[in-house]
C-alpha cells in the first residue's frame, strides 16, 4: 500500500561543551509534535526526539500509536541518514494487546559523526491481513548550541567593604536569547543575570556584582539558551574566596525588573520593578534606571524612580531602539547595593 510520507520534528537534548573541554549536561525544555493524518497503522499524533551528540552515542526515539494492536505479530524499522547506510530501529511493541490502540517507542543509535538533517523512517508492521510498510521523515537536530562560557575572574576574590564586578561571557548559536544565573552550590544563593546581552562581536555578556558576605565555594554558571520551543540548559563551575578580614555589616537590598517584551517603535512603555531592604519593602528608595543598546557594550544611566510605601516604582520611557534595562539600588553605610537582572525590550 502506497502512503506519504510524515513529517516528525524532533527535539535537541543532550550535552554541550562549556570552556575547559568539560561535557556538560543540557536539556531540551520541551518536545515538538505534528499532527499525522489518519492511516491504517498508526493514528493520532507522533513525536520524535534525536539529535547529534557531542561524544557518546545516544539513543534517538521515536513514538506512534498503533492502530488495533491485537491483530499485530511484529513491528519493525530501519531508518537512514542522508549519505549514510541505514540502521535498524528497535521498537518495544508486545503482542497480545486487548485495546484499540497501543502506544510503541522505536530506538536507534546515534553517533557524533552523524549528519543532521532528514532521516528516513521506514515501520514495517505485520498483522493478520498482511504487512505495510510506512514511510516517515525525521528531523536529526544538529549538535548544541551552547559552546562555550566563562566567568570572570575566576575565582572570584571578594573584597571587605566592596563591591567585585563579575562578568558572564557566552557563544551560543541559534538562539533567540540566552540569560544566566550564578548559583552557591552550598546555600543556593544565586545571582540573576537576567537576559545577557548579545554585543556587536556575537557574544553574550552579563555582569553582576558580588557583594564582600557572599557565600565562600564551589558555585554553579548556569546558562539557558531558547531557541524555538526549546531552552538548552548549559553548567560550569568556578569559585569564590572569602574576603580577608570579613564581611560588612550591612543589610542586603534586592531589586526586581519588569517590561513589555516587544514594543512599537515611538510608544510609550514603562520599566517598574520592586525594591526590597532584607525581606521588606525599601520604602521611598530612590533606583537608577539604567539602558544600553542592542550590540553595544556600555549601560548609560537613563532616569530615576522612587519606590512608594509598598516599595513598587516604575519609569515611563518612549521606544526609541532595541537594547537592554537594569535597575541599581546605591548602597548606603547600613545598606548594600544591589542590581536587577538585565530585561530585553524588542522595539519594533
Amino acid at each position: 500500500m502506497k502512503r506519504s510520507a510524515r513529517l516528525l520534528l524532533a527535539t535537541a537534548t543532550g550535552a554541550v561543551i562549556l570552556a575547559g573541554g568539560i561535557a556538560l549536561p543540557a536539556t531540551g525544555a520541551s518536545a515538538a509534535q505534528y499532527a499525522v493524518t489518519m492511516a491504517d497503522d498508526f493514528s493520532g499524533s507522533a513525536s520524535a526526539e534525536a539529535y547529534i551528540p557531542i561524544a557518546n552515542d545516544v539513543d534517538g526515539k521515536v513514538t506512534l500509536t498503533l492502530k488495533d494492536p491485537g491483530k499485530v505479530t511484529s513491528v519493525s524499522g530501519t531508518i537512514e541518514p542522508p549519505g549514510k547506510s541505514g540502521k535498524s530501529v528497535s521498537f518495544d511493541f508486545s503482542t497480545g494487546g486487548t485495546g484499540a490502540e497501543q502506544t510503541i517507542t522505536g530506538r536507534w543509535p546515534i553517533s557524533k559523526d552523524d549528519p543532521a538533517g532528514d532521516w528516513q523512517l521506514k515501520v514495517t508492521v505485520t498483522r493478520d491481513t498482511g504487512t505495510n510498510t510506512t514511510p516517515f521523515v525525521v528531523q536529526v537536530s544538529d549538535k548544541q548550541g551552547i559552546t562555550g562560557a566563562s566567568v570572570n575572574p575566576d575565582p572570584v576574590k571578594l573584597v571587605k567593604g566592596q563591591d567585585v564586578k563579575v562578568t558572564v561571557e557566552a557563544t551560543v548559536k541559534d538562539a533567540s536569547g540566552v540569560s544566566a544565573k550564578l548559583v552557591s552550590d552550598a546555600s543556593r544563593e544565586y545571582y540573576d543575570l537576567g537576559d545577557l546581552s548579545k554585543e556587536s562581536d556575537g557574544y553574550y555578556r552579563g555582569t553582576t556584582y558580588f557583594a564582600d558576605d557572599t557565600p565562600a565555594g564551589s558555585w554553579t554558571l548556569e546558562i539557558y539558551a531558547r531557541r524555538g520551543g526549546q531552552t538548552l540548559k548549559g553548567e560550569a563551575a568556578f569559585s569564590v574566596e572569602a574576603a580577608a578580614g570579613g564581611s560588612t555589616k550591612k543589610t542586603k537590598t534586592r531589586v526586581t525588573i519588569a517590561a513589555a517584551n516587544k514594543v512599537k517603535k515611538g510608544k510609550t512603555f514603562k520599566v517598574y520593578g520592586k525594591v526590597y531592604r532584607g525581606s521588606k519593602a525599601y520604602k521611598g528608595k530612590k533606583v537608577e534606571v539604567y539602558f544600553k543598546a542592542k550590540g553595544t557594550k556600555t549601560y548609560q544611566l537613563v532616569g530615576f524612580a522612587k519606590a512608594t510605601s509598598t516599595g513598587r516604582y516604575s519609569r515611563s520611557f518612549k521606544a526609541k531602539k532595541d537594547g537592554y534595562f537594569q535597575v541599581k539600588v546605591p548602597g548606603t553605610s547600613k545598606t548594600r547595593s544591589a542590581l536587577s537582572p538585565q530585561e530585553f525590550v524588542d522595539v519594533r
